[in-house]
């Protein structure tokens, strides 16, 4: 589609600056500034005549000297105004990958433009949040992917993200392909196999197959709960195909070699062929829409720096309306803000009820996002006891083995044994596996077999649970991957009998304080038997906003590990 450069085209940019304007402000004033008087004698340039009155000239010539005078200081002080206007400092910017190019681009003309100095930086969408909550470390400006993205974000670091520009730039989701069929709605392309896409909590175009999907749903394409079986099995699947950190031009150029669909936006399809010449990819959305992704820009400075990013963001915004602006967006494969500009008009699909796009992201978080876990195992001397047929330890090794059959690859899995001074004097845990992969190559293996050995060989002593439940959380949080569910499964069959620990108290206050948005864990407590000290477990899942379970048959504790991912359940309906 073509674009227009008017002021009438609805778009918002600013008019190009006109070359040849005149500034000869004094023609057809009269005011003549060579030749002769009528008396024959040379007039200066104010026509004012030589042979005037010379104390009217010095009066005169006073009062222009005040008026310039005037002037010049009205002037400094204009200056000073506009320069105070832009605050102290460079204007961090942080940009989604997909547009951080163009933007870069863009804030260096603003920058040349305005008194502004700006700095753009890439930021992915898992990032972000830890970014935000750095203090005056957070970035001013941020340029998200999309408004759901900025809502979502603000809700998870408790903060609120003012919008200065609802869109900078619009492009939609689109599934890619050699081959792509012809489909009605998303409820169709969810349960593709070999279907990759990115991660729904990380962005915009991860989560457009879902909103698609409840879209349909909302039109009556698909029952509610058919919808969540699609979702399941959507999760299942890019469980297992999904790499956390495959890029949109990674997954344009495995499905450029296979059979593969990927789900990208217009913006990337177009990147890719740009740098892929005689690439048969094509691209397409489903009959009855698509989602738009829109790039707003919202502050996020800390609260010293809102005012000035406010200000700088409206410069920032001006640039990117400009035709210049304008140029370098389209030239980089985006839409304008209404969807106009390149290629053909698509369907923009309408969500008639948003709780309904909440709750199934939030559904899908839980079933899609891969665990990352620390399991710590009761190595006390109470583990031989006897529950059922067998004793507590070897029904908790059997409960492992079932649990590691439940994990798909990409979960990431260690382990800890505890007891007082199990890691050395003083230490009352000791790490038997690292949390890694579980596909990583032998580490099944490793986990069944350093926690077969322990719970077999190793067993004695008291239990050190105050100590080691502080360990594993500061573990887990000080190595926290956001593109994971964190979270810690202690699991005990006593009470805390380590004189030289923390005391519960100290243990909640530290746990409670330790507590952050930008990296939130689980620490899931399981008692296994009656002698667990259930209060204590609960306190402590409860500081950290996690369930607790007591488990007091054999065939309870085989289901510990469905209880952990449940606890994630739980934990997301709170």
């Amino acid at each position: 589609m073509g674009r227009h450069s008017d002021d009438e085209s609805g778009t918002g940019r600013l008019p190009a600056a006109r070359a040849g304007r005149r500034h000869d402000g004094l023609s057809g004033s009269g005011r003549g500034v060579s030749g002769p008087g009528d008396d024959g004698v040379g007039h200066d340039g104010f026509g004012f005549g030589a042979n005037r009155d010379p104390r009217r000239r010095r009066r005169t010539w006073g009062v222009l000297a005040v008026v310039l005078v005037a002037m010049l200081v009205g002037a400094l002080l204009v200056w000073r105004s506009a320069a105070d206007s832009c605050g102290d400092g460079t204007v961090t910017v942080a940009a989604d990958p997909a547009i951080a190019e163009a933007m870069t681009e863009i804030a260096k003309k603003a920058g040349d433009d305005s008194c502004y100095t700006f700095a753009v930086e890439s930021v992915s969408g898992k990032d972000i949040p830890a970014r935000l909550t750095g203090g005056d470390k957070s970035p001013d400006l941020w340029v998200a992917d999309s408004s759901y993205q900025t809502s979502r974000v603000g809700t998870q670091v408790r903060r609120t993200l003012a919008v200065v520009s609802p869109s900078v730039v619009a492009t939609p989701a689109v599934i890619v392909g050699r081959t792509v069929e012809d489909y009605d709605s998303w409820v169709d392309v969810i349960t593709l196999p070999d279907l990759r896409m990115s991660s729904p909590v990380d962005s915009a175009t991860g989560n457009a197959p879902i909103i698609g999907a409840v879209a349909g749903a909302q039109k009556g394409k698909i029952a509610p709960e058919k919808l969540t079986e699609a979702m399941s099995a959507m999760a299942l699947a890019q469980n297992n195909v999904r790499k956390s950190d495959e890029t949109d031009q990674q997954r344009l150029a495995l499905a450029n070699t296979s059979n593969v669909l990927a789900v990208t936006t217009e913006q990337q399809y177009l990147k890719f062929l740009r740098g892929n010449s005689g690439s048969q990819l094509t691209a397409k959305t489903p009959a009855d829409g698509t989602v738009m992704l829109e790039y707003p820009v919202v502050n996020s400075a800390g609260q010293t720096r809102r005012g000035d990013a406010e200000q700088a963001g409206k410069v920032l915004a001006e640039a990117v309306a400009s035709e210049q602006g304008r140029d370098v967006l389209d030239g980089a494969g985006f839409r304008a803000p209404d969807g106009s500009g390149i290629g053909d008009k698509v369907a923009q699909l309408k969500i008639t009820d948003p709780k309904g796009v909440d709750k199934a992201l939030r559904q899908w978080q839980v079933l899609a996002t891969p665990m990352r876990s620390l399991v710590v195992l009761d190595g006390s001397g109470s583990m031989q006891a006897t529950i059922g047929d067998s004793t507590r330890a070897n029904v908790l090794i059997d409960a492992a083995l079932e649990g590691l059959r439940l994990f798909p690859n990409n979960a990431e899995l260690g382990t800890w044994l505890f007891g007082i001074d199990k890691g050395g004097p003083g230490v009352d845990w000791d790490e038997l596996a690292p949390i890694k992969r579980l596909d990583t190559p032998g580490h099944r293996e490793k986990l069944v077999a350093t926690a077969t050995d322990a719970l077999t060989n190793r067993l004695g002593g008291g239990t050190g649970l105050y100590d080691t439940a502080l360990a594993a959380y500061i573990k887990v949080q000080d190595s926290y991957d956001p593109s994971y569910s964190n979270s810690v499964i202690l699991m005990t069959d006593g009470r805390n009998e380590d004189e030289n620990s923390i005391s519960l108290e100290q243990l909640l206050a530290r746990l409670t304080k330790r507590q952050d948005p930008a990296r939130p864990v689980l620490l899931v407590t399981i008692g296994i038997s009656e002698d667990a000290d259930t209060s204590a477990l609960k306190q402590i899942a409860d500081a950290t906003g996690a369930t607790t379970h007591i488990e007091r048959s054999a065939a309870d504790v085989k289901g510990v590990f469905y209880e952990a991912i449940a606890a994630r359940i739980a934990a997301v309906a709170r």
